[in-house]
């Protein structure tokens, strides 16, 4: 038997089941990797994608090689590809990992599953997470208690990786800028050197200092943003593009936790893991939601806000994703993330409030342009979390969230606004919170009255949510897509998972 893995988003030779299967089962397996015309010509993909993905390959192609495989690379259409591979090595098995992704790549594998059945081609996808294709909220639950992850141990990287002998397979990888001529968007784009690098190597690191060192003040370090770039775990892009798996992060958590639990003056360590294992789990429950109703990415989860009324204009857009809005606190946000494609998740929270309440953008209006700027975009969370703050599921909590208190709460010294909005580095503090009432000559006006506006938005979302359909859409939505279910006897608990889900 033959295998092919095909890598998506899983960059990586530890805790790999794919190739562990793939090797396991039929002996050799030729690793995969296609560079997709169509899901890199999508809205939501950037040159930060590109980026993290390139670095990624690069480190796994050395690894594979290492170990005596290699590693075919490719680019153009995927099931095109599969046939040109298969029509060269007449393959029996595909083994990948369940992608949790968009519309482009939901329908992509649903070609791949054709083209594989009228080849007899037996592909075998294996869920990275508790996530589940076709799984509603209370499925995955019901796989959660069944599969814990934490209840398993990571495996090994293979010591030998057997592939192919043939000559005509060996496909070396393409430089940057042979990548990006590929791609007309993309067509002399140089490297970023202020993202976050992403391989596997550097995930290792990443999770060994958050673990080690950097994690005791993550309960408190991650509301602001001028803290939550060291005290973050920083492991959601690497999660994102599968250079580490959550089940390797489950590990070390509880390594760690028992290493601590006979130890005196604990107590922030302790606060923080038991914060950050539920953000994750949270992670998973967000990224159900997509793959239980794919359509989310282009209407509203509840069928009651899907003509919820919106301007959708261009130019606020715009001023929005430069950081021109005349809001200091929204302005150094967004300016930091397109440098360096982070941004913590209370920050997140903030800048879509903004958007959707403060310039009447739709959160369909942002998506594509926001998800770009993430290094560590993931489908599922990002598509939940802009509903979310939306206000248009219906059975979250309405949060407005205000420029001026989150700069006063979290930046009261003005570090985090100077470093990115030099203009104002000679105002003090107490002008740059008014900076949106008053007229600076060296800053931008402000672009809306953001009282007047959200007050509008709150008003327009509360109208719907007290028509008799919304309510029983809402109560539908939330059965299915709900956080957790109601049982008799126990007392309905506040939904506190919205937007705290960028590790």
């Amino acid at each position: 038997m033959k295998a092919v893995w095909w890598i998506k988003r899983d960059f990586r030779i530890f805790d790999n089941e794919c190739i562990h299967s793939a090797l396991k089962d039929c002996g050799e397996v030729l690793p995969f990797f296609c560079w997709e015309s169509k899901i890199i010509n999508g809205g939501d993909y950037s040159k930060f994608h590109l980026q993290a993905q390139w670095q990624a390959l690069e480190e796994l192609q050395s690894n594979v090689e290492n170990r005596g495989g290699f590693l075919r690379v490719v680019s153009g259409d995927i099931v095109n590809e599969m046939e040109v591979l298969f029509q060269e090595y007449s393959f029996t098995h595909l083994y990948s990992h369940m992608e949790t992704g968009n519309l482009i790549s939901y329908e992509r594998d649903r070609e791949v599953a054709k083209w594989c059945k009228n080849r007899g081609v037996f592909w075998s996808e294996i869920s990275q997470s508790s996530v589940e294709r076709g799984h509603s909220a209370e499925g995955r639950r019901r796989k959660s208690k069944q599969g814990d992850l934490r209840k398993s141990s990571p495996i090994p990287a293979p010591k030998v990786i057997v592939s192919p002998s043939l000559k005509s397979l060996r496909i070396e990888n393409l430089e940057w800028k042979s990548l990006c001529s590929l791609f007309s968007k993309f067509s002399g784009c140089a490297l970023l050197p202020s993202i976050q690098p992403v391989s596997e190597k550097r995930a290792w690191a990443t999770l060994g200092s958050f673990i080690e060192k950097r994690g005791v003040n993550y309960s408190g370090g991650i509301s602001s943003p001028n803290t939550a770039f060291v005290h973050g775990s920083r492991l959601s892009a690497h999660l994102a593009w599968g250079t580490v798996s959550l089940r390797t992060v489950f590990a070390k958590l509880e390594s760690k936790r028992k290493e601590i639990s006979s130890q005196e003056g604990m107590g922030g360590w302790k606060r923080s893991l038991r914060a950050f294992e539920s953000r994750l789990h949270w992670r998973d429950h967000f990224i159900q939601r997509l793959e239980s109703c794919p359509e989310m990415e282009v209407r509203t989860l509840n069928p009651a806000f899907e003509n919820l009324e919106y301007e959708d204009r261009s130019d606020f857009l715009e001023a929005w994703i430069t950081g021109q809005t005349g809001y200091p606190m929204v302005d150094a946000c967004m300016r930091c993330l397109g440098d360096t494609g982070f941004m913590n998740f209370r920050m997140r929270a903030m800048v879509v409030s903004f958007a959707c309440f403060g310039l009447h953008l739709s959160w369909r209006f942002i998506h594509e342009p926001l998800a770009q700027l993430f290094t560590d975009y993931e489908p599922g969370i990002h598509i939940s979390q802009l509903q979310m703050q939306a206000g248009v599921t219906g059975f979250n909590t309405l949060r407005v969230y205000s420029p001026m208190k989150q700069f006063l709460d979290q930046d009261p010294d003005a570090k985090f606004v100077k470093r990115w909005v030099p203009e104002l580095s000679d105002r003090t503090s107490v002008e740059i919170a008014r900076a949106s009432e008053m007229r600076f000559p060296e800053y931008s006006s402000a672009l809306v009255g953001l009282s007047e506006r959200s007050k509008d938005m709150k008003a327009r979302i509360f109208s719907i949510r007290k028509s008799q359909t919304a309510r029983i859409d809402t109560e539908k939505t939330l059965k299915k897509h709900g956080s957790r279910k109601n049982t008799q006897g126990r007392k309905k608990q506040k939904d506190t998972g919205q937007l705290r889900l960028r590790l």
